[in-house]
């Protein structure tokens, strides 16, 4: 079997490769065992500090529709699981512990589309297409897309980019609001870097609690939000790298973090 995916390091930072651009990386239930593996073994890997996710020339045309049929064929119960095992790659992205960015080229239709929104950023290429494609088959959203979209973009983009199943750019992504960044295509891995970069020059301890409230909060009402910061924070305060920061302010110095 052809090799669906590999883990690389380029300094602190995993990029997860997706290795079929040629067949536009089918989201089959191979491709979710293998993401689900990869991802576990960087959130394993204490010298990766934040991971990229990147198809080559594309991302991925979403659900391997022909490889599901043999499963649709058995019933409903089959069809039910198979769904189920289906999602356990976006379950993965979204659960990731450590900064997952998604650098989307070429195609991100329908499951792949879900699985770039999992991540904490998207940066696409300003010629990708993306497209909830599923109205088109005759399916409703899968792997997530149903929330995400609505997360990122609201509930009446949502609504348009689904019920249309009308592809857009990456120009008109940024725009809608479903992706942070939008760059020309050559760009968009080296984009993707700098910004894992970025993030990943900063404490981790203190950077995973940030994810970890930004997605709690985001599901809150502000009430609840509130407490979920304080217990957070409450944690950070008392932690290695923020006293050190404390103290370094008022040193006027340079911390020295030590979770590095």
């Amino acid at each position: 079997m052809a090799e669906l995916m590999r883990l690389d390091r380029e300094g602190p930072v995993g990029i997860l490769r997706f290795l079929q651009p040629e067949k536009r990386n089918p989201y089959s239930i191979a491709f979710v065992d293998n993401l689900v593996s990869c991802l576990r073994e960087a959130e394993q890997d204490d010298t990766i500090r934040a991971v990229i996710m990147t198809g080559g020339e594309h991302f991925s045309s979403g659900g391997d529709l022909v490889g599901f049929q043999t499963e649709v064929a058995k019933g409903a119960r089959a069809t039910s699981e198979m769904v189920d095992r289906v999602h356990d790659g976006g379950r993965a992205a979204y659960l990731f512990r450590k900064p997952l960015i998604s650098a989307v080229c070429g195609v991100a239709y329908g499951a792949g589309l879900s699985l770039a929104m999992s991540a904490d950023l998207v940066v696409a290429a300003e010629d990708s297409r993306l497209c909830e494609v599923f109205a088109r088959v005759g399916g409703c959203p899968d792997t997530g897309s149903s929330w995400l979209l609505q997360q990122r973009a609201g509930a009446g983009v949502a609504r348009m980019l689904v019920l249309t199943g009308r592809e857009i750019d990456g120009l008109t992504a940024k725009e809608l609001r479903v992706v942070e960044e939008c760059v020309p295509a050559g760009r968009v891995e080296a984009r993707a870097l700098e910004i894992a970069c970025e993030i990943a020059a900063h404490p981790m301890f203190g950077v995973q609690t940030a994810k970890r409230v930004m997605r709690a909060a985001a599901e809150s009402s502000y009430l609840e939000a509130l407490d979920i910061e304080r217990d957070a924070q409450s944690v950070l305060l008392c932690a290695h790298d923020f006293p050190e920061a404390m103290k370094a302010f008022s040193e006027k110095r340079t911390p020295a973090f030590e979770d590095r």
